[in-house]
């Protein structure tokens, strides 16, 4: 079932539909800006993560310069992406085509490789080749950062922490529990906290919102957690809906909310008693997140100024602010300061290297 919301691009002007891959070219001037193709697999844009941090970055540049941004369907196959990237490639007609996603590296692998001329950028993913940026992201520092806040929220609650992913095979995913699962570990071991992590369950898709109200029910009423963090992209409509189911049961008997850390973009408002107004307390009180709209802007920023970035790779850590968690805009009135001050702490300290997070 689709929870995929829709994105209102307030900057269009003119909205064209042409191309034999199909799609939207956004433009955003009235006279000739260079253009862009921006490609993302499905759910694409709307997913409440990565294609919506990226989003973020495409229309802040438009500050700057005048670009048209043409986006295709979405791939949903690596055999579609590889057709998709090749049409652009071979229309001739974008300064850069810019991929979004780890799903995508092999498909811009091979089409970059067939035309070494054409300009891409990959963010989130390292291709090689001189005629492509690369942007790359340690989710698993910030996730780290979030699994230390999870167990020192968890011991004054069940003690109990759970985890619920997207789809076991994304490297993406897997790296962000990894990080977590350590920073749930060490906060656990340095305070002799007796926290427990319940089994990792898998929706098997990036945007299902039906199982993910399911297992987010499940492992609140029936598995007792105190937080859960899920790295579930689209599908986290489906973790709100199960937040109101339990919220209006147990919780509400208890006086404790259903708490969700959330991941991939800045999710913090979606646990607002209204999603679209700013105004908390949030059922979730920290997202991971890769500033992929940092990449964006970086990479195009430098192409239209004629120094395309080719053979590069930039690296995003908490060190260099590429990655991070969110900072308790909607939680602050419940987290408390004791544990805010940790979190920063450890944050710190991952980003000086003092403590090293494996992915």
């Amino acid at each position: 079932m689709s929870s995929r919301s829709s994105i209102v691009a307030s900057l269009i002007i003119v909205v064209v539909v042409f191309g034999s891959v199909g799609g939207i070219l956004y433009v955003t001037s009235p006279y000739e800006p260079s253009r862009i193709a921006v490609v993302v697999m499905d759910p694409g844009f709307g997913d409440l993560s990565y294609a919506d941090q990226l989003y973020t970055g495409l229309t802040r540049l438009l500050s700057y310069i005048s670009v048209q941004y043409y986006i295709p369907s979405y791939p949903k196959t690596q055999t579609e992406a590889v057709t998709t990237l090749r049409e652009l490639a071979q229309s001739g007609r974008y300064s850069l085509i810019l991929a979004m996603g780890r799903d995508l590296v092999p498909s811009v692998q091979t089409v970059a490789d067939e035309f070494p001329e054409q300009k891409f950028a990959m963010i989130d993913g390292y291709v090689s080749g001189n005629n492509v940026v690369s942007a790359t992201f340690k989710v698993e520092q910030a996730a780290f950062v979030a699994g230390v806040f999870a167990a020192l929220m968890a011991a004054n609650i069940t003690q109990k922490v759970g985890i619920i992913g997207s789809v076991q095979s994304d490297t993406g995913v897997q790296a962000m529990i990894s990080g977590f699962i350590q920073g749930v570990t060490t906060a656990n071991e340095t305070y002799d906290l007796g926290v427990t992590l319940l089994d990792t369950v898998y929706i098997g898709s990036y945007n299902n919102t039906e199982l993910a109200a399911q297992y987010t029910t499940t492992m609140f009423l029936s598995q007792d957690a105190s937080i859960i963090f899920a790295p579930v992209r689209a599908s986290m409509l489906g973790v709100r809906q199960g937040m109101e189911v339990v919220n209006k049961t147990m919780f509400a008997s208890l006086n404790r909310m259903p708490l969700v850390i959330a991941a991939e973009g800045d999710q913090d408002y979606y646990g607002n008693p209204n999603p679209h107004v700013a105004i908390g307390p949030s059922w979730i009180p920290m997202s991971v997140v890769p500033r992929t709209d940092l990449a964006a802007f970086r990479i195009i920023n430098a192409t239209m100024w004629n120094n395309f970035p080719g053979g590069q790779t930039f690296e995003y850590d908490l060190a260099n602010g590429g990655v991070n968690v969110t900072n308790f805009t909607f939680s602050s009135t419940y987290v408390p300061l004791s544990i805010q001050r940790r979190v920063w702490e450890y944050a710190a300290a991952v980003a000086e290297g003092t403590i090293t997070v494996e992915p």
